[in-house]
């Protein structure tokens, strides 16, 4: 039997019938990697063992509150009712790799139960990122060289799982078939594969055949019948680090799963962490302190500083494109900061959700690397609580990982080439489209991105904050409402009293009218939603439209079901004739759903007392109509004239969001009784709603259009038609 000299010096022979990586442990391990896979070898062996000894020959019940906090429960199921023995052998498994990594040797599986530890410390390694770097360099892990890039430690690594490797233990060779070697000689047939394969854990400890096996009477270590005291690495900090049984998600962020993927710290490291959050927290003192003075006034820059580069002004550090926003606007943006700072200081990525928030990213990690330039200074580092600049090695700088990591692009950066201004201004441009950049402009930059989880609308404000802008100057805050400054607001329309199920079924039928193709199903949807909308509009006792239409010659029974409408969807009214139709802008299907409300009432009011049973019974005369009744419909027509596309958008969009009126009040910095009449039908100027975007979370365009009357069917989208319970007009049960 022949080894080969170097790392990999346990292959045997028999490794050349195998894919095994061969040459140096670098080529598939960089030593800081090598460390980082060590280290989680040896702190799964510590609690390995201390598991071991903690439950003994008990059966593991995966239920127990600190049960997923243990190694037993990485082994599979069926090794819950494994014996202690069994057990330590398994935490050995764990000690006998991490010792040839610590020697120079390639971490080399000799069986089942090694390979299976491997995968797990592999898995683990880059969690032990979180340790500090003096905890590295006593657990004999050398540090990362200042090219040496830590991003994805151990890629290369899963090829010293062996494939097919169980195939050689003894039991699944074949008798014999290890010393025929003549052509002449019929290879002997194959052992079939027991249930569960050879990699089952009962034959975990069966010697792998293509390597040297270890020495059978090598015992356990020293330390191992008192993992807590002796243990090399503390068990409390090992499991600290590994945390066994966390199912918490720092990338949560992504709506993908495993974007990204693997331990947090393998890029961002607690300590780089401590000093971004550190920065976040400075600038967004800063950005406050900005809204706080210049509120909506515009923001001028010096002649010489047409880029920013004003460190101590928040507003100055943003692209000269932003200069003119409201302090809505800047509030938000400032917000972005401080949402990221959050992420840090929880533990979470810090994953921008919007355009904003990438820009605000680039911020904090810019001012973080001013930082480091001052850490020199112990009393500078202490009093900001980090640790001073030489503490802060290579794997706390790795700047271009971290947003290689984090962002999706870094296209919001052309903002400050002036040479680019029309390309990211212009979501049309040529340019723009063959980049993919899309809409880059302020008005859009907080419409979350579509593969992540956007923040929640309701979170807020600081209130020490909020108590600033309220307590501050009219003049600055309302600049861009100038009608605001003397306090006065625009009066809100009166309260009226109406049936909530009409301007429920209201909103219902008019969204109903814009769809894009008046399918049948549409069809009928809108025939029962209109005799639902007439009977709440009318809401009186004796004017049923069920029972009035009867008499309309267009109307149509189907199933037990009336339709006020034909088998071409038509109805009389008390004028004209109406046919149901689709298509419509917001504006236009409002406003024709008014007329035809208006003309069907007055047909339930020309034929009241003539309902189909009237006729027959010939009993006494209904009793008259409330004289005023005409006056209450008219009053409720002109309610629901004052639902615009506007107030129908920011209902929609509050209700989305969980927000109150006075919520998005607070958040645009204008008084709630201004917002209120909003909601109340009165309209608002360009300059005021645009306000709401960045709380409401989309791009200022949705707002503008619904000025005009465009309702955006991806912010507010229409209702999807039941499927057809009533059927067309005329037709079959039995055909549906």
């Amino acid at each position: 039997m022949h080894t080969r000299p170097g790392p990999f010096s346990a292959y045997t022979a028999d490794a050349e019938f195998y894919e095994v990586p061969r040459g140096e442990l670098d080529d598939v391990l960089r030593p800081f990697a090598a460390g980082l896979v060590m280290c989680a070898g040896r702190m799964l062996a510590v609690l390995g063992y201390r598991d071991a000894a903690r439950y003994g020959d008990e059966p593991l019940d995966r239920e127990a509150p600190d049960a997923a906090a243990t190694v037993l429960a990485l082994l599979p199921a069926e090794c819950d009712a494994h014996d202690a023995a069994f057990r330590r052998n398994v935490a050995r498994a764990f000690w006998d790799l991490s010792e040839d990594l610590a020697a120079g040797r390639a971490p080399v599986a000799r069986c089942g139960a090694e390979r299976w530890a491997l995968a797990q410390m592999l898995e683990l390694a880059t969690r032990v990122c979180a340790a500090t770097d003096g905890e590295l360099l006593a657990w004999g892990a050398p540090l990362p060289e200042k090219n040496e890039s830590a991003w994805q430690l151990h890629e290369d690594a899963w090829q010293l799982l062996v494939e097919d490797a169980e195939d050689s233990i003894p039991e699944a060779r074949p008798a014999g078939g290890e010393d025929t070697d003549h052509d002449d000689v019929d290879d002997p047939p194959p052992v079939p594969e027991p249930e569960g394969g050879w990699d089952a854990p009962r034959f975990w400890f069966s010697p792998y055949s293509f390597v040297t096996p270890r020495e059978a009477q090598r015992g356990h270590p020293a330390w191992a019948d008192n993992p807590g005291g002796d243990a090399p690495i503390a068990a409390d900090r090992a499991a600290e680090l590994l945390r066994l049984g966390d199912t918490t998600d720092p990338w949560r962020t992504y709506r993908e799963r495993h974007l990204h993927g693997g331990a947090l710290a393998e890029v961002l490291t607690p300590q780089a962490a401590q000093l971004l959050a550190v920065a976040a927290d400075e600038l967004a003192e800063q950005g406050y302190a900005d809204v706080l003075h210049y509120g909506d006034r515009l923001f001028e820059r010096e002649d010489d500083d047409e880029y920013g580069g004003w460190d101590e002004s928040f507003l100055g550090q943003l692209p000269p494109i932003c200069d003119g926003q409201s302090a809505a606007w800047r509030l938000a943006m400032v917000r972005s900061v401080e949402d990221l700072a959050q992420d840090l200081r929880a533990g979470r990525a810090p994953i921008p959700t919007t355009t904003a928030e990438e820009l605000a990213f680039h911020l904090i990690l810019g001012h973080a690397k001013e930082l480091l330039d001052y850490l020199d200074d112990e009393d500078f580092a202490r009093g900001y609580g980090l640790p001073t600049a030489e503490k802060f090695t290579a794997r706390h700088r790795q700047w271009g990982a971290l947003t290689e990591a984090f962002l999706q692009d870094e296209d919001v950066l052309y903002h400050y080439d002036q040479d680019l201004q029309q390309v990211v201004t212009d979501p049309e441009h040529p340019a723009n489209k063959q980049l993919g950049i899309g809409d880059l402009r302020p008005r859009a930059w907080f419409a979350p991105f579509g593969n992540v989880r956007p923040r929640n609308a309701a979170r807020g404000f600081a209130p020490e904050i909020m108590e600033q802008i309220a307590a501050g100057d009219p003049a600055a805050f309302f600049a861009s409402t100038p009608g605001l400054t003397d306090g006065a607001t625009p009066p809100a329309p009166p309260a009226v009293d109406v049936p909530k199920a009409l301007t429920e079924e209201y909103e219902h039928f008019v969204a109903l009218a814009q769809h894009r193709f008046f399918s049948e199903q549409c069809a009928i949807e809108m025939a029962a939603s209109l005799e639902r909308l007439l009977t709440a509009f009318l809401d009186h006792p004796s004017l049923i439209p069920g029972h009035i239409w009867p008499l309309n010659p267009r109307a149509r029974t189907t199933g037990d079901q009336w339709l006020l409408v034909d088998d071409d969807f038509a109805l009389r009214g008390h004028e004209e004739v109406w046919r149901l139709n689709a298509d419509r802008s917001d504006a236009d299907a409002r406003s024709w759903t008014r007329r035809l409300l208006l003309d069907c009432a007055n047909y339930a009011l020309a034929n009241y007392g003539r309902s189909e049973m009237d006729l027959y019974r010939q009993g006494p005369p209904p009793a008259p109509l409330d004289p005023d009744l005409a006056d209450t419909l008219s009053t409720r027509l002109a309610e629901l004239g004052r639902l615009t596309t506007v107030s129908g958008t920011l209902q929609h969009l509050l209700a989305q969001h969980g927000l109150s009126v006075d919520d998005l009040a607070q958040a645009v910095i204008l008084p709630t009784e201004l917002v209120q009449s909003w909601i109340r039908g009165a309209q608002p100027s360009p300059a005021q709603i645009i306000r709401c975007a960045p709380v409401l979370q989309i791009s200022e365009d949705v707002l503008l259009e619904a000025l005009q009357g465009r309702r955006n069917r991806f912010e507010w989208p229409l209702p999807t038609p039941p499927k057809d319970t009533v059927l067309l007009p005329g037709r079959d049960p039995e055909d549906a």
